[in-house]
C-alpha cells in the first residue's frame, strides 16, 4: 500500500513547463511530460464505502483505486488527476479525471474501449469508469498574436460543476434510497422557506462561513485562502412522493461548501434559523467565519457530483 502523502500530479505538470516556438506561431509546452499521451475519462461511484475522492493513508478512496487498476494494467505507477473532490460518503455520476500513458501503450480508439473494459473488470462493483478517450491538445491565443498549445487538464479546463442534494420529507424513506437520499425526520420542512433560502446562494459571495477546515489550512500554510466562489443557479425540484432534489450549478466549491449550504438552508426551512441570519453569514456583515455558523452540514449520503462540464462538450 502507498505510504505518505501523494505527490501532486498537477504540480508535476506545471513545474516542467518550458516553451518552444514551432511552426505557425504555435507554442508547445515541453518538459518531463512532453512525451506522454494524455487520456481522460469519467467515473461514477457509490460513495458509501469510500473515504472520499482523494488518496489518503487509510481507508478506500476513489483516486487510489483508479490509480491501482491503471498501475496494474501497465505495470508501472500511474497518477490520476480529478476535478471535483468529494468527501466520505458522497457519490458521483460524472466526475472527470485524466492520466498520462507512454507512447505506444494505447494506439487506437478500439484500445481505449478495451482499456475502459479492463478497468471496469478490475474495479469493484460500486465504481465504473466511462468515456475513456484521448484528451485533445488545447490551443489559446496569446496577446502578441501567436498561439500557445498545452495539454488538456481536467481541473483547468473545467467550466462548471453540477451537484445535486436529495432529501425525503415523507414519514418513511424508501429503504432502497437510504444511501442516496437524506431523510428529514427531525422537523417539518417549509418548502417555500427552503426555496427562498437557497436562492440567496446564487451569485458570487464569500463562502467562508459555509466552508470547512479553512482556518486550519490557513494556519498550516501560513497563507489566507481565497473563499469567494460563484454559484450560477440553485433549483429545488419536486421528484414526487415527498422526495425533492436541490441542484447546485457552480464554478467550484470549497471543502464541504455544498453540504453546509444545504444544512443551513434546511435550518431556515425548519424554522430554527431566521433567513436574515443566513444572509448575514453569506454577506459576512460581521466578518463571520464557519465558527459563527452553528448549522451542521447536511449528511453526505444525499449529495452527488452529477457532472463536471467542459467547453469542448466532453
Amino acid at each position: 500500500s502507498r505510504k505518505g502523502p501523494r505527490k501532486s500530479a498537477a504540480r508535476v505538470l506545471i513545474d516542467t513547463r518550458e516553451v518552444q516556438e514551432i511552426g505557425d506561431g504555435v507554442v508547445l509546452y515541453e518538459g518531463k511530460s512532453k512525451d506522454r499521451v494524455r487520456f481522460r475519462g469519467r467515473v461514477a461511484y457509490d460513495g458509501t464505502g469510500f473515504n472520499g475522492w482523494q488518496t489518503q493513508s487509510k481507508g478506500r478512496t476513489v483516486q487510489a483505486e483508479l490509480e491501482e487498476v491503471l498501475s496494474r494494467r501497465f505495470n508501472r505507477r500511474i497518477i490520476i488527476v480529478g476535478a471535483g473532490r468529494t468527501d466520505a460518503g458522497v457519490h458521483a455520476r460524472g466526475q472527470a479525471f485524466h492520466f498520462d500513458l507512454l507512447p505506444g501503450e494505447i494506439n487506437t480508439t478500439g484500445d481505449e474501449m478495451k482499456l475502459q473494459l479492463a478497468m471496469n473488470s478490475m474495479l469493484r462493483r460500486d465504481t465504473r469508469v466511462w468515456n475513456v478517450s484521448r484528451a485533445p491538445t488545447c490551443v489559446t491565443q496569446r496577446e502578441h498574436g501567436s498561439k500557445a498549445g498545452h495539454k488538456w487538464h481536467v481541473i483547468y479546463e473545467s467550466t462548471k460543476k453540477l451537484y445535486s442534494y436529495r432529501i425525503c420529507t415523507a414519514l418513511a424513506l424508501d429503504p432502497k434510497q437510504r444511501f442516496t437520499r437524506c431523510h428529514i425526520c427531525d422537523g417539518a420542512v417549509d418548502l417555500d422557506k427552503l426555496r427562498s433560502a437557497l436562492k440567496h446562494f446564487e451569485g458570487s459571495h464569500d463562502f467562508r462561513a459555509f466552508a470547512g477546515a479553512i482556518e486550519q489550512n490557513e494556519r498550516r500554510t501560513g497563507k489566507e485562502m481565497e473563499t469567494i466562489r460563484t454559484v450560477y443557479k440553485v433549483d429545488l425540484v419536486d421528484e414526487g412522493k415527498g422526495n425533492y432534489r436541490v441542484d447546485f450549478m457552480l464554478k467550484g466549491a470549497l471543502y464541504k461548501m455544498v453540504r453546509n449550504m444545504m444544512g443551513t438552508a434546511l435550518e431556515v426551512a425548519k424554522g430554527r434559523m431566521q433567513e436574515q441570519d443566513l444572509v448575514a453569514l453569506l454577506n459576512r456583515i460581521g466578518d463571520e467565519t464557519r465558527k459563527n455558523n452553528r448549522c451542521k452540514p447536511a449528511p453526505p449520503e444525499g449529495l452527488c457530483l452529477e457532472r463536471v462540464y467542459f467547453s469542448d462538450g466532453f
